[in-house]
């Protein structure tokens, strides 16, 4: 399997050789999937903080909600990084290296599994509450709605949006190349 991140174009580069034994791969694998996950979290962030200016620049009477959903966006990047790391510890066969960086980005995960990593890492615990904080603060604004509107009849459609989604996903594409050195015998 390979496993997939987004990075920024030079931000990292894996020159990890394939494993050719199992002893190999226990070493490389999980070095590999933490670049290529960090890669991910990167591409991301960068993302909603453009995302984030975009908006404020266009209509600055938005800054204080866009920067809750930049915050709570980054959040959850911040949340499914870390997931990864307890994937590694305790079940690293489900982490999905050998088909793109949608699978790599999308595992399964339980509720269990959040409430026992919770119970045993407090700084994902104080993560996981800013993350139900920020959503409670977003989904509560008196903005939101006007938001979502402006977002979805003027940004979306907008060639300044597109040109930050086409940075992402190049950005995402040359993750996906690295994932390849992620791959398992």
């Amino acid at each position: 399997m390979r496993s997939k991140s987004l990075a920024a174009p030079l931000a990292i580069a894996l020159t990890i050789p394939f494993a050719t034994v199992n002893t190999a791969e226990a070493e490389i694998l999980p070095d590999c999937v933490r670049a290529a996950a960090t890669a991910n979290l990167d591409a991301k962030t960068q993302y909603q903080r453009d995302l984030r200016d975009l908006i404020v620049t266009q209509r600055p009477e938005f800054e204080a909600l866009a920067t809750i959903n930049q915050d709570l966006q980054i959040g959850l990047a911040q949340s499914r990084r870390a997931k990864y790391d307890y994937l590694l510890d305790h079940d690293r066969e489900r982490i999905d290296t050998s088909n793109g960086i949608s699978r790599f980005s999308n595992f399964r995960w339980s509720l269990t599994e959040n409430e026992n990593f919770k119970a045993d890492d407090s700084s994902y615990r104080d993560l996981e509450a800013r993350v139900d904080g920020l959503q409670e603060q977003s989904t509560d604004h008196p903005d939101w709605p006007a938001l979502r509107e402006f977002f979805r009849a003027v940004l979306r459609p907008s060639p300044l949006s597109a040109d930050l989604i086409e940075g992402l996903v190049t950005r995402q594409g040359e993750i996906a190349a690295t994932l390849k050195n992620c791959q398992r015998e």
